[in-house]
Parts: C-alpha cells; sequence; structure tokens
C-alpha cells in the first residue's frame, strides 16, 4: 500500500461501496502508513465521519485516529467535538449546516470527527489550500453513495472499499464490485480535437451531438439526458459520431435511444467521468453486447480495491477466497484485506 504515496498523485478519496465496508479502517491505516514514513497529511471529508457510533445503524464503527502535524479541514461544530488539540490554521468562507469549515493542525494525536464541505467543488479548493499550507498528501473520505468522491475534478486517484455488508452471497459481492471497478477504469477520451469541443462547451448540464466533421449540435431543449432518450435518438443521423452527456447517463436514457434510432450504435457515449454512469452490471453487459461504446472525458486513477470480509450482522466470507477471486477478476489491481492490515 505504500506504492499509494510514492507517485505524483497529491489529493486521494476512499469510496466505500456501502456503510461497514471496511472505508475508515482504510483510511487509519493510511494515516499509520504515512506517519510511519514521515508524510504529512491532509484529511477532510463529504459528509460526516469518525464518530463513535453510526448515526443512521447505531453500530460501534472505527473512529478517526490522526498524528502530531496533520492537518483537517472540518466543520466548525465538529472542529471543536475533536478530542485533539488542535491549533485553528484557516478559518474558509465555506459554509456548512454545521458552520464553517476550518482547517486545523493537530498539536497532538488522537480522534477527530470530520464533516468537510459538501461540494465537489469545495472539496477540491480546500485539499489543495490544505497542500499549500504543508500537506504531502490529502485523503478524502467519500461519503455513503457518494461515489463522485472519485471524481478526477475531486481527487488525483481513489480507492475503493468493499465488503461482505453488500450482500450474504459472495458471488454477488464480487460482481457488483467488479462493475463499479472496471467502470472506474473505464477508456477516456483520446482525440484532442474531440476533447477540445468537450471543454468548451463548458460544465453545464446538457445533450450535445457531433458529427464526423466535428460539428456540434447542442440540444437546446434539454438541460439533462433523464428521460429524455427518444429526444435524443431522434436527433441521430448517420453521420453522428459522438453524443456528449453533460450529467448522468442511467440505463433507461441508453435503452430509449437504442429504440429509436436505427444510428444509436455507432456513435459513442461520452460522460464527464464515471461516477455519472448509474448502470447496473446485467443492463451493462447487454450494452456492450449489442455494440455500444461508451467513454469518460476524465479517466479515474483508481489506486487500490480494499475488502472486509465481516458483515456488522455477523456473517462473513472467507478473506483468502474473497481476496483471491477479486484479484483474478481485477488482475491490474492491488487487493487488500483491511482486516488483516
Amino acid at each position: 500500500m505504500m506504492k499509494l504515496f510514492e507517485n505524483e498523485y497529491k489529493i486521494f478519496s476512499i469510496v466505500g461501496m456501502a456503510k461497514n465496508a471496511g472505508k475508515t479502517v482504510t483510511l487509519n491505516y493510511l494515516i499509520d502508513l504515512a506517519s510511519e514514513n514521515q508524510i504529512r497529511l491532509g484529511l477532510t471529508s463529504i459528509g460526516r465521519d469518525g464518530e463513535r457510533q453510526d448515526i443512521v445503524t447505531r453500530t460501534e464503527k472505527p473512529m478517526i485516529f490522526i498524528t502530531k502535524g496533520t492537518l483537517i479541514a472540518t466543520a466548525e461544530m465538529l472542529f471543536n467535538l475533536s478530542e485533539v488539540k488542535l491549533e485553528i490554521v484557516e478559518v474558509t468562507a465555506y459554509e456548512t449546516s454545521m458552520g464553517k469549515i476550518i482547517i486545523g493542525r493537530a498539536l497532538n494525536e488522537g480522534y477527530v470527527q470530520l464533516g468537510g464541505p459538501t461540494t465537489n467543488h469545495t472539496v477540491r479548493k480546500v485539499s489543495e489550500r490544505m497542500i499549500t499550507l504543508g500537506a504531502d498528501r490529502v485523503l478524502v473520505d467519500g461519503a455513503l453513495d457518494r461515489a463522485s468522491s472519485a471524481s478526477p475534478a475531486i481527487t488525483d486517484a481513489c480507492i475503493l472499499s468493499t465488503g461482505a455488508v453488500l450482500s450474504r452471497d459472495m458471488n454477488r459481492t464480487i460482481e457488483q464490485t467488479v462493475h463499479r471497478a472496471n467502470l472506474f477504469k473505464l477508456e477516456g477520451l483520446k482525440d484532442e480535437a474531440v476533447m477540445g469541443l468537450w471543454d468548451k462547451e463548458g460544465e453545464e448540464k446538457g445533450v450535445y451531438i457531433v458529427d464526423d466533421t466535428l460539428g456540434v449540435t447542442p440540444l437546446d431543449t434539454l438541460k439533462t439526458a433523464l428521460l429524455s432518450g427518444r429526444i435524443i435518438g431522434t436527433h441521430l443521423e448517420a453521420n453522428s459520431q459522438y453524443v456528449f452527456i453533460k450529467g448522468a447517463l442511467v440505463t433507461k436514457t441508453l435503452k430509449d435511444i437504442l429504440e429509436s434510432s436505427p444510428y444509436a450504435r455507432q456513435a459513442t457515449y461520452v460522460v464527464g467521468d464515471a461516477t455519472k454512469i448509474f448502470i447496473e452490471q446485467r443492463d451493462w453487459n447487454y450494452f456492450m453486447r449489442v455494440g455500444v461504446t461508451i467513454k469518460v472525458r476524465y479517466e479515474i486513477n483508481l489506486m487500490a480495491l480494499t475488502i472486509n470480509p465481516y458483515a456488522p450482522s455477523g456473517y462473513f466470507y472467507d478473506s483468502e477466497s474473497f481476496r483471491g477471486r477479486l484479484s483474478d477478476a481485477l488482475k491490474d489491481l492491488v487487493v487488500v484485506d483491511v482486516m488483516t492490515l
């Protein structure tokens, strides 16, 4: 896992596929690893983490333990609840429901609660600020079902955490995990001219069709692709080469496009990054089988997969089998059992 810190990436996210998938255990391990190697960390989160008891499930959960010198960015209310003595480094202008985001430096070691910025843009800004203030690396604790924290618009690389909590059936958990990991590894656009067209249209949500001469037709009546598949399909022509979808891509949209246009399979569908794709594995396999091509503008750097073979309700998987099967399915990815770290 030390390899995570031996590259050019500065800001990492840890993304859990569900609560109790081992995300906080992974975070604590990386904090320890950084401390042992004199790497100064900055920490923040999307959502709240570090409390003794899960607010939703009322079960005990791992707390976040930091070492002296660590920078944290957390909401004012949680800053004051931390057991660590914190020096205020900067009070930012970013507001949350729990007060302004404060950047602090730990003067001793102990437990903290993190409640970071609420928008992706702000998470990136706060993380970059901690780098400027002396952090060598920043870890972003991604909130439940906020896979968007893996977005390259927020972090440079990510770690995915999965576990037995997803299902009693290990086969089902492996299927879901491999699907998510494969989405995160989707290939990005390579043609610089096409990338330039995407960038030129800005980040505002919308749908754009690009023809084989690189002419761009914005579908001005659409602010989102949701529930708009048939409209998109009727605008596809024989020379349509790309469909830019700035926003979410869901199963129904793609099915409706395929059903409403004979040209649907010849176009490449482009989304900002893989966190914008909401397609289950069975549907994804169907789309791939019928020749649909989906690419991303920005690739996600998935660096590792951590697993937790134990579920809080009491059942568990055989760790070696769980880890081994995931390693076989995701051969280029480091797979680590966090319960053995």
